[in-house]
């Protein structure tokens, strides 16, 4: 479990770098103030590629945050963690990123989601099965 996890926390370092990437070449062609990213807010908006870039960002935060928990629970108590859960977890949250990042099409992207998020919820019954085995 530990390396679905690492993979997915090197996913989110270079999302963090792309976006970080995108708010200095928007800045340095004027096209957003520096102030702007103070409160996110101001008279000129970061491009719609740089916006969809921090929603990602953020959203790796979000539902990601319970698979970090499942995977320190499984290692923690010693369990049998579904590691092919945890890929399938892993790749489609990337797939989920790749298409947020690129084109976008908001149809392909919840079908990548709603995946990710049913072997979330497989990952997390794996967990109890195994801790109600235990008496």
């Amino acid at each position: 479990m530990l390396q679905p996890m690492l993979t997915l926390m090197l996913w989110t370092l270079l999302v963090a770098l792309y976006l970080l990437a995108l708010r200095v070449r928007s800045v340095r062609r004027g096209e957003v103030s520096l102030g702007y990213f103070r409160l996110n807010s101001g008279p000129s908006a970061p491009s719609d590629r740089a916006l969809a870039a921090a929603r990602h960002y953020d959203n790796l935060f979000q539902v990601p945050v319970l698979f970090y928990l499942a995977c320190v629970t499984t290692l923690a108590l010693g369990l049998n963690g579904p590691i092919a859960l945890a890929w399938g977890f892993v790749v489609l949250r990337v797939i989920h990123g790749l298409i947020h990042l690129s084109y976008n099409n908001v149809r392909h992207r919840f079908a990548a989601f709603m995946a990710a998020n049913l072997l979330l919820i497989a990952i997390w019954a794996s967990i109890a099965l195994q801790l109600g085995s235990r008496g």
